[in-house]
């Protein structure tokens, strides 16, 4: 035994309440592990919402990025399942995750379980943050028990090589050519409800080209997608930079009856569906909702993968729906 592991062990030793704190934790820890995939609420609920207002606080007040959102042009019927499906990644979904934490919990417009990387809920605390406000596993397992289930899920198609682009002076959409997430939809029969977070892009400023090449070095080496930013007063991954968060919903993109096997042709007829209604939606917004040179590069669309070479995949994507 080395001499720091003894220093270690005398130090803890001196500090029983600690130890025990800890030692409780670890066991709620390895208890808790299951809710990652559980299609149920996770916590009272009243705590979600109260955490759910407290991240929003914090994002206008603190951050000073204020927010304004609208809900769909059609009322969504209470208990309708539905895959909520947002738009855009941006370097590291701080305005989805700071500010839509309500929209999940308050059935506003619905309450939908939103899919995020599992490598998430291994951080301490933060995962048990992640879980009170709806978020679980995007992993294929998970989200198609929440969906036989009945729930709503969430997902955002561009996953990680989105996030590997991310850039402040435009907007993007990445969609991996197997369409996951409409194979998701068709094969439960729910709608597809477009979302389109107008500023998560410009919550922090990226270092162009070098900065997303070392992007992609980092997360082929280190296996995490870890984004060179600057935030607040130019310093790195804290604070975001201030901007206005404008959330716009679209209407709900019908994927007819349940198909357990949609051939690629179905794939393909409502995604384009899909994509109009995003088109809509960013194309009525955007001048309001984005700096003007952002808005008139419009909003760039692209492929990543191979499609699909049957009518069904064993599983959907994990981190790229």
């Amino acid at each position: 035994m080395t001499s720091s592991t003894i220093l270690l062990l005398e130090a803890l030793a001196r500090r029983p309440a600690l130890v025990g704190a800890l030692s409780l934790y670890a066991c709620f820890y390895v208890a808790a592990g299951r809710a990652i995939t559980r299609p149920a609420p996770f916590g009272p609920r009243w705590l979600a919402a109260l955490v759910a207002r407290l991240l929003t606080w914090v994002m206008r007040v603190v951050a000073r990025c204020p927010l304004t959102f609208a809900l769909p042009d059609e009322t969504i019927p209470p208990g309708k399942q539905h895959v909520v499906v947002w738009h855009p990644h941006g370097s590291y979904t701080a305005m989805c995750f700071m500010h839509c934490a309500q929209f999940t919990v308050q059935a506003s417009p619905l309450t939908w379980y939103p899919g995020v990387a599992p490598l998430l809920f291994r951080l301490p605390l933060f995962r048990e943050l992640l879980l009170l406000v709806n978020a679980r596993s995007v992993a294929a397992r998970s989200l198609e028990g929440l969906c036989a289930a009945g729930l709503s899920v969430g997902v955002q198609p561009g996953g990680i090589p989105e996030q590997l682009v991310a850039d402040h002076t435009r907007e993007l959409a990445v969609f991996s050519r197997r369409l996951g997430f409409v194979r998701l939809a068709m094969r439960h029969g729910m709608p597809l409800l477009p979302v389109y977070i107008f500023g998560e892009s410009q919550a922090y400023t990226t270092l162009g080209d070098g900065g997303r090449a070392l992007s992609a070095w980092c997360f082929k080496w280190l296996g995490a997608p870890l984004v060179p930013v600057l935030g607040r007063f130019a310093l790195p991954w804290l604070v975001p930079v201030p901007t206005s968060v404008h959330v716009r919903w679209g209407n709900p993109v019908l994927t007819g009856p349940r198909n357990e096997n949609p051939t690629l042709e179905q794939v393909e007829a409502v995604f384009e569906a899909y994509l109009a209604e995003l088109r809509r939606v960013f194309d009525a917004h955007k001048d309001a909702c984005l700096p003007p040179e952002v808005a008139a590069r419009g909003l760039a669309v692209r492929f990543t993968g191979k499609p699909a070479a049957g009518p069904r995949q064993p599983e959907a994507p994990q981190a790229n729906l």
